[in-house]
């Protein structure tokens, strides 16, 4: 495949009918091949990679970054800086399985999500099951992200807790968040979505420092 800029004449006039271009906030390429089929080239700043919308499946987006693991079960570094950059900040966020996220009560950020953990110990902003989320309202947030344990020793040893459903963790999320709203799943699986949810993209990120695969599902 040749790949080049396409002419801008050509370009314009699809990019509104783009549904997964009307969310990326950053600034982002457009390539074509020999035969002018577009494609959409997403740097995946400040984590390395390329993210990628095609012109025939304008709906999803997909890619490959590199990223380096933390311990003590936080977010690799530079991933939720990714997930900012491309789709921008937002104010009015849910962390579920928050563990070291810091939430409202705990950071001055103005974009410092409302953190929710089962384990009181780790100061969430609300002790609960994200499973259910008992106790929150439906409809109030507008983005979610989790990033639950991925074996039962993890969640035993780690949490606490029995291995969480991402399912159900989907489900509830999708409760308490609005019509549209944008739900990133870190796991280490691509993961079905539950009824009354629409799978958008699925990131795959090479864990250099373990040697390991884990996925951003949105």
């Amino acid at each position: 495949m040749e790949a080049h800029t396409c002419k801008p004449s050509k370009i314009n006039k699809d990019l509104s009918s783009l549904h997964i271009l009307d969310l990326i906030k950053c600034k982002y390429e457009v390539l074509c091949d020999k035969n002018n089929s577009r494609y959409y080239a997403i740097p995946a700043y400040p984590a390395k990679g390329v993210l990628y919308v095609t012109e025939k499946s304008p709906n999803y987006i997909s890619g490959q970054v590199r990223m380096r693991a933390r311990d003590d079960g936080r977010y690799p570094y530079n991933y939720l800086d990714m997930i900012d950059h491309i789709f921008g900040s937002e104010n009015n966020t849910i962390e579920v399985c928050s563990r070291s996220v810091e939430g409202r009560n705990e950071s001055s950020s103005p974009y410092a999500p409302f953190t929710v953990d089962i384990n009181p110990s780790l100061k969430p902003d609300y002790v609960a099951d994200a499973q259910k989320l008992d106790g929150i309202s439906s409809g109030i947030f507008n983005r979610w992200r989790g990033d639950p344990p991925y074996n039962d020793k993890t969640a035993r040893e780690m949490y606490g807790t029995e291995l969480p459903s991402p399912i159900r963790l989907l489900e509830a999320g999708a409760r308490v968040c609005k019509p549209g709203s944008l739900m990133f799943l870190h796991g280490n699986s691509y993961q079905p979505c539950p009824k009354g949810v629409k799978r958008i993209g699925c990131i795959d990120i090479s864990m250099v420092s373990i040697n390991e695969v884990r996925f951003l599902n949105i």
